[in-house]
């Protein structure tokens, strides 16, 4: 037995040594020594080229570029507090290692799950990132957790907590080339570290886990958000208050840029991150890659001058006028059949503080205005997608009222959008209601379309932020955040016969040995055909229409060019953001002007502001360009149509009295619309109905009331009218449109009746309210607050008359049952659906009644 012992425990020992020596040669053999962390070695630099080979940027080994080391004294309290809060809470107090990540890591791994490498101390990190190899750091496995914390170990014995933090904040990538605290503060604030403040500190802290996902300078709203967990996290770790966390969360922060050696600043580090996110940080500064680019350097010089030539015009005081307050513009050029980004101006002045210059306007999110308009009006002309949502599709002679209109949100409360100029005009064609860019009426469009038509349309044609937010139907006048690169590569489907396109900006990617480690290859990624050429081309057609936009832009504004072109505006309502997005046959152009730090500018609008760049730039990136006309596709049938309805015209136009002595009726007539225009209608949508709102009828000369059955001839002339909808009548009191009367002359006799009156065979009848609401809006939504008493919870019910018609007695009901006799009441809000409706007799004696009102009081 003793001898069998004595086997088993020689043999144990084998084994045991055995695993040493494997534990040795997998994890120890030939760890890197702690002594090393100073020691750096150069590598072959990243050079980032335009499409014509000129070098833009030279990506050099960090510790030869942007690497200021400080000595931790140095650098400010807050920025140490918000790394350790951030990144190792129990900094001051672990071995250098997490003892918990690592038992984690083992019994994953056991269990055949993946090993993360979360959770890693600042130790580990500085491990990870200066001593271990590039192919190493990529690795995802338990070997190399533990490696990474053996090394971390050996350098908590070896360095002191201050020395460790000192090197950490000295060696981190925060993003934009800058590694180090010092060089991370002069890229994106101007300044030195030690005089960074809280919320500067609190920005900077929350970059290095993801510089690229959280850089300020191209996506603020992500920035943010994770300013305000470094924030929490710093109060969680009692070194800040709460109130100090808000404080420094509500502080405006100024951005900047220290200047260097760079062309196309804002380009160059879009592609550092587009690089970073390929390929990691390993490849831009060990392969010594060869970046190709789409940029035109010329053009981008070109947009840079136009942009401070035309912020300048801007800005100078004229004729007592005062300063607009505006800083700041971005551009964007592409090629819409190809989708190349020619141009990528995000601000007049990467290195301008005073306009937070290194701020990339091209890839920050702004609301858009009118500017995104087209998309709603491209879901409701396009035929497939009128199918898929089950909708009739529209025409650009499509007529809608463009009259006071209340909607009803989510929300419950009444929506009523009004126009850009406050002026309503009444009955208006499609087409010159996105030409003219009128807000009442883009909203109508989007209600009938449905918000996930348009949203859906919006996302295939490359907008993205739409993703993740429930939105209402002022999304058609701007109330969703867009990129301009965005909004500018969602244009060129218009101009690319409805094909979708990405934006393209890196070509052709090769290592330090000339191997091509990327290419990009247009025919292995086809384009979707995300809308009809039909529709596209009709887009573009209203778009380059000046004739039809000349009610709100004028005849010569800066969107007409000297060649075909096609161009949308729009204009945030608190003159914080104002675009011009537009397009010729060769070119896709997107303008900004607005200021970085969201402050409104003074009465600079979309025609104002970005119209004369795109103006500008359109002109000079076309010189020698031949001229060219849109390809009309085939699928369309031209119409002529009615100016004020869209309604084919009526073709008999002649009333036929016979040789009689009086009037035998009092039928309306049809007659011809004077004014007809010519209309595209993409194959199938042509209109059928026949226009019915222009008459003739027959008046009493004498007194210019209508004149009914029994009037004599001699006294009888016929008027020709325009009979508009009910729904226009308000509008057109309003602006001193002309009614036809509905009062019949009492001077007229039934007597002796024996003239026959020939007209046109195709009587109009006439289906109008005599009695209009004035309030509630119709389909409005009350919601009863908690903390009023009920009976002050009142809501106004008023009727009135129609044009003309003379009432005896007027009462309100609701739900059938009678509320008062008169034409207004306070009435008592209440929980439930209601239909008011107004019943009365007018002088003659007989019975009026309105359309039912409806509405819905919610609790």
């Amino acid at each position: 037995m003793t001898r069998y012992f004595k086997r088993i425990t020689i043999l144990s020992l084998i084994i045991l040594a055995g695993c040493l020596i494997l534990i040795w040669q997998i994890l120890l053999v030939d760890l890197p020594d702690p002594n090393q962390l100073y020691n750096h070695t150069t590598a072959p630099s990243t050079k980032i080229y335009d499409r014509h080979g000129t070098l833009l940027y030279e990506i050099t080994d960090p510790h030869q570029g942007l690497h200021t080391p400080l000595k931790l004294t140095d650098i400010p309290e807050s920025c140490r507090n918000a790394t350790i809060s951030t990144e190792d809470a129990t900094f001051y107090q672990n071995p250098g290692v997490d003892i918990w990540a690592i038992i984690r890591a083992i019994y994953i791994n056991i269990e055949g799950g993946e090993v993360l490498s979360g959770g890693s101390t600042i130790t580990q990190q500085l491990a990870r990132n200066l001593l271990l190899t590039p192919d190493e750091r990529r690795e995802i496995s338990l070997t190399r957790k533990l490696r990474e914390a053996i090394l971390a170990w050996r350098i908590a014995r070896r360095y002191s907590k201050d020395e460790i933090l000192t090197l950490y904040l000295n060696e981190t990538y925060y993003g934009n080339l800058a590694y180090g605290i010092e060089a991370a503060s002069r890229t994106y604030f101007g300044k030195h570290a030690a005089e960074l403040d809280l919320a500067e500190c609190a920005m900077l802290a929350g970059l290095p886990q993801s510089p690229a996902n959280y850089n300020p300078l191209e996506n603020l709203d992500a920035a943010k958000i994770r300013q305000r967990i470094v924030l929490d996290l710093m109060v969680k770790g009692n070194y800040i208050t709460d109130e100090s966390a808000n404080s420094a969360q509500r502080e405006k922060l100024g951005y900047a840029a220290i200047p260097f050696p760079i062309k196309a600043p804002h380009f160059v580090m879009y592609i550092r991150g587009e690089l970073e996110r390929r390929f990691g940080l390993e490849a831009i500064y060990r392969q010594g890659l060869e970046v190709h680019t789409t940029l035109d350097l010329d053009m981008q010089n070109a947009a840079q001058r136009i942009v401070q030539y035309r912020l300048a015009d801007l800005t100078e005081e004229r004729d007592g006028v005062p300063p607009r307050n505006v800083r700041n513009s971005a551009v964007v050029v592409l090629e819409p059949y190809s989708g190349d980004v020619l141009v990528m101006l995000g601000s007049p002045d990467y290195f301008d503080p005073d306009i937070d210059g290194a701020v990339n306007a091209t890839t920050s999110t702004r609301q858009p205005g009118s500017s995104i308009k087209p998309i709603t009006y491209a879901a409701a002309f396009d035929p497939s997608i009128a199918s898929n949502y089950s909708y009739e599709p529209l025409t650009g002679a499509t007529m809608m009222m463009d009259v006071r209109t209340a909607f009803v949100t989510k929300e419950g409360n009444p929506y009523a959008p009004e126009n850009y100029d406050r002026t309503w005009r009444g009955p208006v064609l499609l087409r010159q209601s996105l030409a003219s860019s009128y807000n009442l009426v883009a909203v109508k469009v989007l209600d009938y379309v449905g918000l996930k038509a348009m949203i859906d349309l919006a996302r295939r044609m490359g907008i993205t932020t739409f993703d993740h937010r429930e939105f209402g139907l002022a999304l058609t006048l701007g109330g969703g955040e867009v990129r301009l690169l965005e909004l500018t590569g969602s244009f060129a489907t218009f101009a690319n016969g409805g094909q979708g396109i990405e934006p393209v900006t890196i070509t052709r990617i090769t290592d330090r040995t000339g191997k091509i480690v990327y290419e990009w290859q247009a025919d292995n990624n086809p384009q979707e055909q995300v809308i009809h050429a039909e529709t596209a081309y009709l887009i573009t057609d209203i778009l380059s229409d000046n004739h039809a936009r000349r009610s709100t832009f004028g005849a010569g504004s800066p969107l007409k060019l000297s060649r075909p072109a096609a161009a949308k505006t729009g204009t945030t309502q608190d003159w914080r953001d104002n675009w011009t997005v537009g397009y010729t046959p060769d070119l896709v152009v997107g303008v900004w002007t607005g200021n970085a730090d969201n402050e409104p500018m003074r009465n600079v609008s979309g025609v104002t502001g970005a119209a004369p760049i795109w103006h500008d730039m359109m002109e000079i990136l076309h010189k020698g360009r031949p001229v060219r006309e849109f390809t009309k596709p085939a699928g369309f049938t031209e119409k002529k149509v009615c100016r004020e309805n869209g309604l084919l015209p009526y073709q008999k136009n002649d009333i036929m009295v016979e040789d009689n002595d009086y009037l035998l009726t009092d039928t309306v007539y049809q007659t011809t619309c004077p004014h007809t225009i010519n209309e595209l209608f993409i194959n199938g949508t042509e209109p059928h109905k026949t226009d019915n709102w222009h008459q003739k009828i027959a008046i009493d000369r004498r007194n210019g009331l209508r004149a009914g059955k029994g009037c004599p001839l001699e006294f009888v002339t016929f008027l020709d009218i325009t009979q508009y909808p009910t729904e226009a009548e308000e509008w057109a009191i309003t602006n001193g449109v002309p009614l036809p009367p509905r009062a019949y002359s009492p001077l007229c006799s039934a007597n002796g009746m024996e003239t026959t009156i020939q007209v046109s065979t195709e009587p109009h009848e006439t289906k109008q309210n005599p009695l209009i609401f004035l309030s509630p809006d119709q389909g409005a939504v009350f919601r009863l607050v908690a903390n009023i008493p009920l009976e002050k919870q009142k809501i106004d019910v008023t009727v009135r008359p129609a044009n003309e018609v003379q009432l005896k007695t007027v009462s309100l009901f609701v739900n059938g049952e009678k509320l008062t006799e008169g034409s207004h009441i306070l009435w008592q809000l209440k929980p439930g659906n209601y239909n008011f409706e107004a019943i009365g007799l007018d002088v003659n004696g007989n019975e009026i009644r309105s359309g039912k009102q409806t509405i819905r009081v919610v609790e």
